[in-house]
């Protein structure tokens, strides 16, 4: 019964008998037989699969009618033996059909390309409220008091709305709040009310929905437009929202071949910088700055952070706050050599490192936290590195005092290191460093622990004995090296104190102070004498009569003169020697100096002539203006001069009034003595003194003589 059955329908059962059918066989005509010939070549820029591909809708046509065709079947036939030939269908061969598109596709003619940008700003104005309020009566009867599922379907529904519109790449050169800004408003405030009922919790989890939509595998999705606007409002809406960096990188890992969509996630992610500074920062250097390398994203990272620069209006005083990995990070991006950027691209990338650096070395010399890890960080061996944090290092020292402390604290942890800053520092920044506070009591303890521990050291290398294994000799050339720079540090310490902070004993201070103050009154007294006509020496003779004190003066002043006539006489022996000696060796090499001081010297000359006119020129100007403007400067110059000298005399004759009448005061009311007596055994003092010095400096001179 089966068989029979099958057999009129034409079909073949397994183990029945094949029914026959008694068809008379015809020839085929010459038009159904295909032709190869007529067939357009293969080229060889496209393949099978390529062409393929593109017949996909044709051959999706095809078989929608074939599943018709096969789903009706005659139901009434009236025998086998009067079955009515069917015509021969067209065999699928996925060659002729393709290569039959293919140049149905070339005779097609060309379609004027649309701008899409324009067509999704039209569908955004022509987006409305009532279909998104129906939208949302719906989701609240399924889904009460749900707010992100709500949130997660109105979002859907919206991309749905916007698919037909192709992708469109994120731009840096575009509008920062496209392609919200071009939304109809009515929409957009129905959406702003929408996601502000979500707490940060769900607003996080709406942006992981809209992430995994954007990377969902799916044809029929083929833009995603109502995403970029969720990634807009969230970020608006929540611009202190913390995305989890590590899933959403993980994420984005895994998709690194799909370009458009990367970027978009990348554009996302940014889009919290525009609301928050410190997040769009953080957001740039963990995550976007990793995906550089990624093709058709090394641009729009670098023009992303110039632009959101740009829209906090940073400037190099600005109140913001780098961290030192951060700096580590752009530094070694601005001088990767192999780095695959446009012109323009590049001058926003330097652009950006000058600005951050400016900031970041605030943030250096306002907190001296950063002294160690910059320390710690910087390289032993010359290098551009090596100068930018040496630079860093000197302004944090010489610029905030407790980095010195910071110094004390880390130096023996980063020995090599400090070597290195020592050198710099006592080579070209010394006498600014010198100036501060704690300078002195800084390299004063770096001296004797640097002796302490060096005593140390040599006590372990004489127990060392010669022949050890080579493990322990491995760690011998180590503790070498450390010694080795301890060593040096130590050195370099000891001479700058040797030579900025010399001890001063008590003798010496004396005897500076006397040879100064004698320096300085003979100078004084040989202008009098010989451009002030004696006015003052008179004066000092009257004085000195008065109180007794003339004829020891005198006998010291002689006694001054003996002294120098014995020293001249001593040079005159000994400087013809030196002279000698001075022309064999010095006059030579002094001569060559000179002749070549004299060639670079005249042709500054030649040079700087411009300059110097330039110089002349303004300096001419610049009296005339005087002389013109302000005539009475120049005639009360002398006037200011003596007012200033009459003003010290009158001071000191004020001085000395007051000083005699303590004197006396003192000697009368407290120590019950007679007017004048006090006075006298002071000066009986200082005639004293005067015969001690004068006799001093008559040994001097006789012990210069015997010479």
């Amino acid at each position: 019964m089966t068989n029979t059955a099958s057999a009129n329908f034409g079909w073949e059962v397994a183990g029945g008998k094949k029914a026959a059918k008694k068809t008379e066989p015809k020839t085929k005509d010459k038009k159904d037989v295909p032709k190869i010939d007529i067939l357009p070549p293969i080229q060889t820029s496209s393949t099978i699969y390529d062409l393929i591909r593109e017949s996909d809708d044709e051959e999706i046509n095809n078989n929608k009618s074939v599943k018709s065709a096969k789903a009706v079947v005659t139901t009434k036939m009236d025998s086998p033996k009067k079955t009515t030939r069917k015509e021969p269908k067209e065999s699928l061969n996925l060659v002729n059909t393709s290569m039959v598109s293919v140049q149905k596709k070339k005779q097609s003619p060309k379609q004027v390309p649309k701008n899409t940008d324009q067509e999704l700003e039209s569908a955004l104005k022509d987006l409305k409220l009532d279909e998104f309020e129906k939208q949302l009566s719906q989701l609240e009867s399924l889904f009460p008091n749900n707010n992100l599922v709500i949130n997660e379907n109105l979002i859907a529904f919206l991309n749905k709305k916007l698919e037909p519109i192709p992708e469109i790449d994120p731009n840096p050169c575009q509008e920062q709040f496209y392609p919200i800004s071009m939304m109809e408003k009515s929409v957009l405030k129905f959406l702003n009310v929408q996601l502000t009922k979500l707490n940060k919790n769900d607003a996080d989890k709406l942006f992981e929905f809209c992430l995994n939509n954007l990377f969902f595998d799916n044809q029929k999705i083929p833009s995603n437009h109502g995403h970029k606007i969720a990634f807009q409002l969230i970020s608006k809406l929540n611009p202190n929202l913390s995305i989890n960096l590590e899933k959403f990188n993980e994420k984005i890992n895994a998709n690194r071949h799909r370009h458009q969509r990367l970027l978009i996630a990348l554009w996302a992610l940014g889009q919290f910088g525009y609301y928050n500074l410190e997040n769009g920062l953080k957001n740039w250097f963990d995550s976007m700055l990793a995906q550089l390398n990624t093709k058709g994203c090394a641009n729009f990272i670098i023009f992303y952070l110039n632009n959101l620069l740009e829209h906090h209006k940073i400037a190099p005083k600005s109140k913001i706050h780098i961290k030192i990995d951060q700096y580590d990070k752009i530094y070694e991006l601005v001088n990767d050599k192999n780095l695959n950027l446009s012109k323009e691209a590049a001058q926003k990338l330097k652009n950006s490192f000058d600005l951050l650096r400016n900031i970041f070395k605030q943030d250096v010399v306002k907190e001296s936290s950063y002294f160690e890890a910059l320390l710690h960080r910087l390289p032993a061996e010359k290098c551009p590195r090596q100068d930018d944090i040496m630079e860093l290092l000197l302004d944090c020292l010489l610029k905030n005092k407790d980095s010195l402390l910071k110094w004390k604290q880390c130096y023996s942890k980063n020995l090599a290191q400090s070597v290195l800053l020592l050198e710099e520092v006592s080579a070209k920044h010394f006498k600014e460093l010198k100036s501060l506070k704690y300078t002195r009591d800084t390299f004063k303890y770096f001296d004797e622990q640097t002796t302490h521990l060096m005593a140390k050291l040599n006590i372990s290398n004489k127990d060392m004995h010669p022949k050890a294994h080579h493990f322990a000799r491995s760690k011998s050339n180590k503790a070498h090296s450390e010694t080795d720079l301890l060593k040096k540090f130590s050195h370099l310490v000891k001479s700058i104190n040797q030579t900025h902070y010399k001890k001063s004993s008590l003798g010496q201070m004396v005897f500076k102070t006397f040879f100064y103050s004698i320096l300085a009154v003979s100078l004084f007294f040989y202008w009098d004498a010989n451009y002030n006509k004696s006015i003052y020496t008179n004066s000092v003779q009257k004085q000195l009569r008065k109180y007794g004190l003339l004829d020891h003066t005198l006998k010291v002043i002689n006694s001054v003169k003996q002294l120098i006539y014995s020293v001249q006489k001593t040079l005159s022996y000994y400087i013809p020697i030196w002279q000698r000696k001075f022309r064999e060796t010095v006059v030579p090499l002094t001569e060559r100096a000179l002749k070549t001081s004299k060639e670079y010297g005249t042709l500054v000359w030649v040079k700087s002539e411009p300059y110097r006119d330039l110089i002349v020129q303004y300096t001419n100007e610049g009296v005339k203006y005087v002389e013109d403007n302000y005539p009475f400067v120049l005639k009360n110059l002398n006037s200011c001069g003596q007012l200033a000298l009459d003003y010290i005399i009158t001071v000191s004759n004020f001085v000395a009034y007051y000083l005699f009448s303590s004197i006396d005061y003192v000697g009368v009311n407290l120590m019950g003595l007679k007017r004048g007596e006090l006075e006298n055994v002071i000066f009986d003092g200082f005639r004293f003194i005067l015969d001690k010095i004068a006799d001093l400096l008559i040994q001097v001179a006789n012990y210069i003589n015997k010479l």
